[in-house]
């Protein structure tokens, strides 16, 4: 794998900014161009400890604030675009848990070197990520015995002409890939429209360009905020979809789904 830019932000346990004291404990990751971006966070609290000796903390708190994140990066990763996205992410943390400024770093290599961060900045053990998945109903479907021997889950590829990476939860097979990706939109108008935009062209490339002589599709199940705006935007979003070879399917149509899943993929 070739290098590309990166940049690192360090996420810090400090219970009294004006003191400007704080413990290391996790690291967010961005690779604006490869599209990869990942948090890692101490399983334990002891550097907190050691670094604050004597001093009460909320451990619920804290342990909440890092699943907090990790939760809102992976969620809310497609968000994530460039340097200035992970600064307005920074801006908005307004309790015990805060970010530094994003540094450069040169990556070869994204989980190992993020790997390598947290040792060098952090230590100690990872916690292990247990985000929940973004929508139940759609994990229940891939899940169930009869139908995840048939399914990749984790699915990465790298789209075609642009070369950024794509990740979705669920792959199956039918005679085409068929990537399956949950996709909360806000209530921002803009930001959905701008992410609606961005998902239509990685579609569109997807479904014109087979991979390793496979054809692929892209298949959104969407959530919306609830908002006037939002509401009036659904059949647009669906028609620019529509124009661009992206399948949308919408919660009420998930049981229809489950039964096309169940009939139709294959290993």
């Amino acid at each position: 794998m070739s290098a590309t830019k990166g940049y690192y932000s360090i996420i810090q346990y400090c219970p009294d900014a004006s003191r400007l004291e704080a413990a290391n404990i996790g690291v967010l990751l961005l690779c604006p161009d490869i599209g990869y971006v990942r948090v890692r966070t101490a399983k334990s609290n002891d550097r907190i400890r050691r670094f604050f000796k004597g001093e009460p903390f909320d451990l619920a708190r804290v342990n909440a604030a890092k699943k907090a994140i990790e939760h809102r990066v992976t969620v809310d990763r497609e968000n994530f675009r460039t340097p200035d996205d992970l600064v307005r992410f920074i801006d908005t943390r307004g309790n015990d848990i805060i970010l530094t400024q994003p540094r450069p770093v040169r990556v070869l290599h994204p989980e190992r070197d993020l790997a390598a961060l947290f040792r060098e900045l952090v230590g100690g053990r990872a916690r292990r990520a247990t985000a929940k998945p973004e929508i139940p109903e759609l994990e229940q479907i891939f899940r169930r015995p009869s139908v995840a021997p048939r399914v990749e889950f984790n699915y990465s590829i790298s789209l075609p002409v642009i070369g950024r990476a794509l990740e979705v939860p669920y792959a199956f097979r039918n005679g085409a890939v068929n990537l399956v990706k949950p996709q909360h939109f806000p209530a921002d108008e803009n930001r959905t429209i701008s992410t609606a935009m961005r998902l239509a062209i990685e579609g569109d490339l997807l479904s014109r360009h087979p991979v390793k002589n496979e054809q692929h599709r892209l298949i959104l199940v969407p959530t919306f905020e609830q908002s006037d705006s939002i509401a009036g935007l659904r059949p647009r979003l669906d028609e620019l979809f529509g124009d661009y070879n992206v399948r949308v399917v919408h919660q009420e149509q998930l049981n229809e789904f489950a039964r096309e899943v169940e009939t139709q993929a294959h290993a």
